[in-house]
């Protein structure tokens, strides 16, 4: 395929993101919703890939690895994802033929909140290695709603705010909802003794929601991409007869509690509350 054609045809795909995914015209998009529409583009790339990258490893019965971590430091995807797939210069002139630079999305990209520091970065770098080297990779982690905190100076103090990386981070991931497990917290165990069966029942438990969404991680020179699957946790439940009688708060009160799990990276622990969450 010639360099032109690659060319056009990411020209060609990005319009069509601007146009059906987000219901904007190229000449009226802002630069936020042109980065959406050309991370579209790369993260199909990247799932296209895997899936031809998965099914040869399965028909030649490879041995496949899965990696799992509490954070995994990865950065920006867009420019990283485009250098390792040897595709940054076909993108740079594509975009400059729409009046676009390629550099000024890379601006609209937050460093996604899935990791602080060294043990998340080598779990990052596992995963981008072990693409590289052409093995078939999944790292399990959870997908972090704040990431762990900015900093901001006020008044000479360091204060702490949340890290909203979703906003401009979320077009990376593809939410698998019809796969989402039900796990069970707290409760209480009942066994007993049916016959000559040892029957063991967990009763009286806190029902959670946990739904997958994927991130795709591409190994130097498009040869092969790690899957990096995060769980969010959320609740179905609710209660209807509290928020008819106006109780609101309570009436939501498992599915924030839920919720938290997945809120951030790691929460302070110096109150048991904390501890109980980090655990």
């Amino acid at each position: 395929m010639g360099e032109r054609h690659v060319v056009e045809q990411i020209q060609d795909t990005v319009r069509d993101n601007l146009e059906h995914v987000f219901g904007v015209a190229l000449e009226n998009a802002t630069n936020e919703q042109c980065y959406k529409a050309v991370a579209l583009t790369v993260r199909d790339r990247l799932e296209n890939i895997r899936h031809e990258y998965v099914e040869k490893a399965e028909k030649e019965r490879t041995k496949q690895i899965y990696y799992l971590c509490m954070e995994f430091l990865v950065g920006r995807s867009l420019k990283n994802s485009l250098y390792n797939l040897g595709l940054e210069d076909a993108y740079r002139k594509a975009l400059a033929g729409m009046g676009l630079k390629l550099d000024t999305l890379y601006e609209e990209e937050p460093d996604a909140g899935l990791g602080n520091g060294g043990l998340g970065r080598l779990a990052a770098c596992f995963m981008d290695s072990l693409a590289t080297l052409g093995y078939p990779a999944t790292g399990y982690s959870l997908c972090y709603e704040y990431g762990v905190f900015r900093q901001k100076l006020v008044d000479g103090w360091q204060t702490e705010l949340p890290d909203f990386w979703l906003p401009g981070g979320k077009i990376w991931l593809r939410s698998e909802p019809e796969k989402s497990v039900e796990v069970h917290f707290d409760g209480h165990i009942e066994d007993y003794w049916n016959n000559r069966f040892h029957v063991v029942n967990h009763k009286g438990y806190k029902k959670v929601i946990a739904v997958p969404c994927d991130m795709y991680i591409a190994g130097y020179g498009g040869k092969g991409v790690s899957r990096l699957r995060l769980w969010r946790a959320t609740s179905s439940e609710f209660d209807m007869k509290l928020f008819n009688g106006g109780d609101y708060m309570r009436a939501m009160e498992q599915k924030a509690m839920a919720e938290i799990i997945t809120k951030v990276l790691y929460p302070d622990d110096n109150h048991l509350e904390g501890k109980s969450l980090r655990l």
